[in-house]
This record gives C-alpha cells, structure tokens and sequence, in this order.
C-alpha cells in the first residue's frame, strides 16, 4: 500500500510539471531586478509559450495602468521551453502633454477628447487613459472594433513629458445579417429594425452590446443562450437565439366597492384582451371593456404596427367611447404616425379627436340658474407629440429600469349647440334661452402636457421598491366637467372608486414595496397621493387624496391571480374598513 502511494504521488507530480512545463523570465533593462518582485507580480509557468506571452503583455497593462507609459517590450527570446522578455519601463508620469500622431481631427472631435489632445496643456495619466478609451469607443461604434490607440514617441516638454497619440483603425467592418435560431415566428425584418442592425451599415459595438438587454424588453421572445458576432471577410453576422414567450393575454378584474343611494354593495368590472405580435412583426392589437359606476361603462381600442415595409415608421390607432350614465357620450381618436427609436422606444405625432354628445340636458338648472350646465356638446381636433423611452430588466414583473412618457398637445376646441337647450321656453322674457351660447366663446384655442415616470429600484434579489411620478395639465378657457381628468381606481389612484375624481390638472405620486415571491410572483404595500381640484361644487380648492394599501399577484400553472386591497381620503371623508375597495383580478398568458 505505501508502494502504492508512493508511486501515485510521483505519477501525479510528473502530470504537474507536464501541464506548466513552459517557463517565463522578465528582465527588465532600465530597473534593478528586483523591481518586479517588489511591486508587480507575474506567473512564471505555464501550459505553452501562448500563455507565457499573454502574460508578458498582461504584465505591460499593469504598467501602463500605474502611469509608466512608456514603458514596452524590446524583445523576446524563446525556445521549446523557455521565454525571455526584455523589458522597459521607464519614468512615472503625473501629467502628460498629448499630441496628435495620426488621429484625424475630426474623429477627436467626435469622440469629445478634441480640446484634451490639441490644447497643449498637462492632463493627468488617468485622462490619457481616458481620451484612448473614448477614441476606441468612437472607433467601434463606426465600424472598426478591432482599433487600437497607443501612447508613442515620449519626450521632454516644458519642465513636463510630452507623448504623441497613434490610432490603428484595421478592418472596416460591417454589418452582414441577423440570424435567427430557435423555434419561434418573430420575423427577422422586426428585429434588425428593433435591435438597430442594419445590413451594410457600419458595425456598432453599442448597438451589439445592447441586443442583451433588448431582447429582454420584448415581451414574446426570450434568449435561450446569449447572441455570439461572427467577423468573416469585413462583415459581421449576429446571431440570436431566441424561442417565442407567452404574451398576449385576456385579463378579467371584478371590483368589490361601497355602494351609495341605499345600495350596499358596488360591483364593478374589467376585462380586455391583447394580442402582441401574432404575426412576428410586433404588432399589437389591444381591446378593452369596463363598467366603473352604475351605467357608466368604457370601450378602448388601439392598434399598432411598428415597422412598416422595413422602415422606423409605425403607425397607430386608438378609438375610446366613454359612456356616463345618462349624462353623455365621449368619442375620442387617436391617429399618428410613429417613429421607432432603437428598441422598445418611440417618438409618434398624431391628430387627437374629441366627440362629447349630452344626451339628458339638465333643463332644470339652466331654467332656474339661467346659464349653462357644466357638461356640453363640443368637437376638439389637436395636433399631438408623444415621446417613450423603456429601459427595464423584465417587463413583466421588473426589478430594476425605469419607464418614461411625455406628451403634449394643441389644438381648437368648439362647443356646439344643443336643441334642447335652444327648444327651451324662457318665462321671464318668453324667447328661448339661445342667448346663453353668445357668451360662451364658442371657440377656443386649448393645449395639453402629461408625464408619467415609473422607477424600479432593486434592494435585493427578492426585495424591489416602484416608484411612480405623473402629472397632467390642461389649459383652455372655461374647462367643462368632460373635458376633465378622471382619477381613481386600482390602475390610477388606488383607494377610490374608478374614476371618481374630476380635475383639470393633477400631480400624482406612489410609492410600493414589492417582495417577490416568484419571477412572476409578488406580494407588496403601497401609498399613493395626489393633488387635484376639488370638482364637487365647481371650481373647489385643492385637495390631497391618498390612498394605501397592499396587493398581491400570484402565478399559477392558469394565469396570474391578483388582489387589491385599498383604502383612502379625500378632503372631509374618514378612512373607514367599510369604504375599503377590493379588486380581484385575472391575467391568462396565451
């Protein structure tokens, strides 16, 4: 047994030896030779002269990286087994004059280090650093990822060292094509457009470094592994692994609300279904019901289709009828072109359309206060911007990105006649009540400004705090009740019944703990304020409403169950567990 050992023990120091059989010697020609030893470290055995040579230039990094940038590699002498590196390293700079080489000026200028590299002045040795990493940057991003920048011709200049700066573009590379690999129908048309890989384009290595996190913003793709870049003969193949997610969805919400007027109990609800990129060109096709109050319901429906003929260009189309009470009818349009930025994000101009029919007339108040009500029939036709930039980890329950809308709109508003305020008798004078119309300015100009900002910020793996800031302002002259902004229910205002507040401007605000349960999977609490004008009698103060609360969304092997449970205040009303509001709702992923 020991004999046994013994022999083992050699066996396995012979395989030792044989796997860093290749030595490696720095000599360094202007420092003593323990100058390695004492402030830089190096592995001196290696599998083959490859390694060993890796390491000698490694060694010269860590030079350079410690501001002895002029240090090189004189030569090399090597045989079977056996490397000797010739050294220099040279002085330690503190500041640096930088001079032009080869760079063309305006490839400096592009690359913002202009002023760095032509005004003459001393920059520290972290600031040359800089410069050659912006001028590589620039270089990758416009074709050419193989360029090197080097520090040459080092001299003494005005009580300082002066160093010359020498770019190697190399190959001019482009880009070839996208290729896709997976089971999945997203068409390769869509993703060049969406990841900014253009066939023929110069190669962009800012581009390339983003396709990760892209991909991960698409709600019906997911990478399988990550995208590898083949170089062959100047141009550049991407390559995405890819199989198709579950996104569309058919999501059911029943609210559980207080009632009012002698009702105990409200029940409200909400379904729509939503189809995202059935075709692979990331289409979407979105329909949506709700009932909010007693015979007050909502229909919206939008589409959109982002890239068209393979160009940046989109276009999009909402209809919304909004349907209040007996009161009036609400039609709105919305028809615009979109252009798609890189990624998720876009820029869009569209003609906004806004239709309110009174269908019951309040003939009482406008007999007994002799003026108009405050809800009338009008037409507005707006010209409209809109700007959205998404940058998150994971779409559908994220833990860290931000989203970010702004809009903004002008247009002319005109307030139309009703006949059943003209057909009315007035007793006091005995003509009709048409004269309340010459004071109303029939015409207006009008404009609108929204921003919504949502922010997740990741505590832990499983600990994310949400973030959320939006406002909306609406400027006209004599701002009627439906022409207002309706806040409250569990996708605005939590802690209020569905769109219960009206406001001609509001600043709202919600701050949410969310502990993940799953990838999909969350349980938090949350509070959420706001300021808005009091429209119960008129043009009232401003209130603070708020609301807290907790909410859940569990994943199960159907869909995705959630629960809200809220509660909330506004101006005189008592926070009370009977004026709680419940939400259940339902999401299934097909």
């Amino acid at each position: 047994m020991k004999k046994f050992a013994t022999i083992l023990f050699l066996l396995l120091l012979k395989f030792s030896f044989s796997q860093n059989n290749y030595s490696l010697q720095v000599i360094c020609s202007d420092k003593p030779s323990e100058f390695f030893t004492k402030k830089f470290s190096y592995r001196t055995h290696f599998k083959d002269s490859v390694l060993a040579v890796n390491e000698a230039n490694d060694l010269l990094h860590q030079l350079r990286s410690f501001a002895y940038l002029a240090s090189s590699i004189d030569s090399m002498v090597n045989d079977s087994t056996h490397a000797h590196i010739y050294m220099y390293v040279g002085d330690k700079f503190d500041n640096l004059i930088l001079k032009n080489g080869n760079v063309d000026v305006s490839l400096l200028g592009n690359a913002g280090v202009k002023s760095a590299v032509l005004s003459q002045k001393p920059i520290s040795v972290g600031g040359a650093e800089l410069v050659k990493s912006r001028l590589l940057h620039e270089c990758e991003n416009s074709g050419y990822p193989f360029a090197t920048v080097r520090l040459d011709s080092f001299t003494a200049y005005q009580n300082s060292y002066s160093a010359k700066i020498f770019l190697q573009k190399n190959e001019l590379i482009q880009f070839d094509s996208v290729r896709i690999f997976g089971k999945t129908r997203i068409k390769r048309a869509f993703l060049k457009n969406y990841l900014g890989i253009k066939p023929g384009k110069p190669y962009n290595e800012a581009n390339v470094k983003r396709i990760r996190q892209r991909l991960s913003e698409l709600s019906f793709i997911e990478s399988v592994q990550p995208h590898t870049i083949e170089f062959v003969n100047g141009k550049a193949k991407v390559n995405v692994f890819l199989k198709d997610r579950k996104a569309s969805d058919f999501d059911l919400l029943l609210g559980l609300l207080p009632g009012s007027s002698g009702q105990k109990l409200l029940i409200t609800g909400e379904a729509h279904i939503h189809l995202v990129s059935p075709f692979g060109m990331g289409e979407d096709f979105f329909l949506q019901w709700k009932k909010l109050q007693p015979k007050t319901q909502q229909l919206d429906v939008r589409i959109s289709y982002p890239y068209l003929v393979g160009l940046p260009l989109g276009i999009s189309a909402r209809f919304e009828l909004y349907k209040r009470d007996t009161s009036y009818l609400d039609l709105n349009g919305d028809y615009g072109i979109q252009y798609q930025i890189i990624g998720s994000n876009y820029l869009k101009a569209s003609l906004r359309q806004h239709t309110t029919i009174v269908t019951n007339v309040d003939t009482a108040y406008v007999k007994q206060t002799r003026s108009l009500p405050r809800i009338l029939d009008l037409n507005t036709n707006e010209f409209a911007l809109e700007y959205f930039l998404q940058k998150l980890d994971y779409r559908f329950n994220p833990t860290s990105g931000y989203v970010l809308k702004a809009e903004g709109s002008a247009g002319v508003k005109q307030i139309k006649k009703n006949n059943n305020i003209l057909g009315l008798k007035d007793e006091l004078t005995g003509g009709n009540f048409s004269f309340l119309y010459d004071t109303a300015h029939l015409k207006t100009f009008q404009f609108r400004l929204g921003l919504a900002i949502d922010k997740y910020w990741r505590l832990a793996p499983r600990h994310t705090i949400k973030t959320s800031v939006e406002g909306k302002y609406y400027f006209t002259r004599n701002i009627l009740d439906n022409e207002k902004f309706r806040l409250g229910g569990v996708n605005s205002l939590r802690g209020f019944d569905d769109q219960s507040i009206f406001t001609p401007y509001y600043a709202m605000a919600n701050l949410e703990y969310r502990f993940l349960l799953s990838k999909n999977s969350y349980f938090g609490a949350f509070f959420n304020a706001a300021v808005v004008q009091d429209s119960r009698v008129g043009n009232g103060p401003v209130d603070f409403p708020f609301g807290f609360g907790v909410a859940a969304g569990i994943e199960t092997k159907v869909g995705i169950f959630g629960i809200t449970y809220a509660m909330g205040k506004q101006l005189d009303n008592k926070i009370t567990i009977k004026s709680a509001k419940i939400h259940f709702g339902y999401i299934n992923y097909f």
